[in-house]
């Protein structure tokens, strides 16, 4: 019988950074009561779902929501795994930007208009905005984001797929989460513009391609 890993890959919890409406990829903050409660609401939602493995970026607020997750399904035994390929984008210049400026930039270099969908499915050349403008020297260049992804993915998809159809918990951010989308279904970049807190997706691996069912 073949089996298959089950990715439950989701956006961490509201940060401070996040209740102000600023940019937040390499910056970190910690979650809000908010945030907590809702990981929290999450964790009991996923309560029949048992977890051989738990992974986050190595950001607080991924770490933190990962843990309070576990937490609430009672599954506290399981320990959530840092790995620094899961991280966000680094926003180089816009780090810690107001959040409608940053879009408004982005739209207006990319002569798009009143359409963030779009700008969703463009998200190469958002990204190469970004790293073109880039002072610091910490922006990566988007095949260098797809690789870690991707590397990390098929990684532990080898690693626990002898299992039987095992369920792995990953939380990282939202433009990370819009990469995936963008390798492997991206329609969904316009049928779904936003990640927000929580929001969550589902991959499977089957040892040979990826597969979004949500």
């Amino acid at each position: 019988m073949n089996s298959t890993v089950t990715f439950y890959i989701t956006r961490h919890g509201e940060t401070l950074l996040n209740h102000l409406h600023k940019a937040q990829g390499w910056v970190d903050s910690p979650l809000t009561e908010r945030g907590i409660q809702a990981a929290s609401q999450l964790g009991l939602q996923m309560k029949n779902i048992e977890f051989s493995a738990a992974f986050s970026s190595d950001t607080s607020r991924a770490l933190q929501t990962g843990e309070t997750i576990l937490s609430a399904k009672r599954q506290n035994e399981l320990q959530v795994i840092t790995d620094k390929r899961l991280r966000e984008w680094c926003l180089g210049c816009w780090e810690a930007e107001n959040n409608d400026k940053f879009i408004s930039d982005m739209m207006n270099e990319l002569q798009i208009k009143n359409d963030f969908s779009e700008l969703n499915y463009r998200l190469p050349e958002v990204q190469e905005i970004i790293y073109k403008s880039d002072i610091t020297g910490m922006v990566e260049p988007f095949d260098m984001i797809t690789d870690r992804l991707e590397s990390f993915l098929k990684e532990i998809g080898d690693t626990f797929i002898h299992l039987n159809n095992p369920s792995v918990l990953i939380v990282t951010h939202a433009f990370a989460i819009k990469t995936l989308q963008y390798l492997f279904s991206k329609e969904m970049l316009r049928k779904k513009p936003k990640i927000k807190n929580i929001d969550i997706i589902t991959i499977k691996w089957d040892g040979k391609n990826f597969s979004i069912l949500t």
